[in-house]
């Protein structure tokens, strides 16, 4: 004959051989008192599950220690990083020539490159990094957010182009 106790500290069944009064839970290591917690004794071979009925929990997704892939399909969201690549794409098309995405993406270097080529140079490097700036903006749409992440927010360099 088998004695199940349920630990009040942390849930689990203890089953022993004979009935005791005192208990120590293998799971937890907690000691208690059993008079209170004795079940029925159940004994050896299949054991029948009774059906519950009433109130039944809803399902809970279990969560895990990793954070899953960032996937979404809409352009303007934040990725993992907080930037966006529609707001970044869209200043690369419109303000590339002055390096303004690069400043959004906490590229400082590249940014302030951009900036001094189009200003020293009175508007001449101006187109050519406007196009630059066009190109990448067309990139940014185009590719998913893991791949502008990596590209351009966490770049193993610190001047991403292309």
């Amino acid at each position: 004959m088998s004695f199940i106790y349920k630990c009040p500290n942390c849930g689990n069944n203890v089953t022993t051989e004979q009935q005791v009064t005192n208990i120590t839970c293998p799971y937890c290591g907690n000691s208690y008192n059993t008079n209170a917690n004795q079940q029925p004794p159940q004994f050896g071979g299949a054991q029948q599950q009774q059906q519950q009925y009433g109130y039944q929990q809803p399902y809970q997704q279990p969560q895990y220690g990793y954070q899953q892939p960032y996937r979404s399909n809409d352009v303007f969201a934040e990725g993992p990083s907080g930037k966006s690549r529609g707001i970044a794409a869209l200043l690369a098309i419109f303000l590339g020539a002055l390096g303004i995405h690069y400043f959004y993406l906490g590229k400082s270097t590249p940014g302030i490159v951009f900036l001094v080529a189009s200003l020293i140079t009175c508007g001449i490097l101006a187109t050519i990094t406007s196009i630059i700036g066009l190109i990448q903006g067309i990139m940014m749409f185009c590719m998913s957010q893991e791949e502008f992440e990596n590209k351009y927010v966490n770049p193993a360099n610190s001047f991403p182009l292309f």
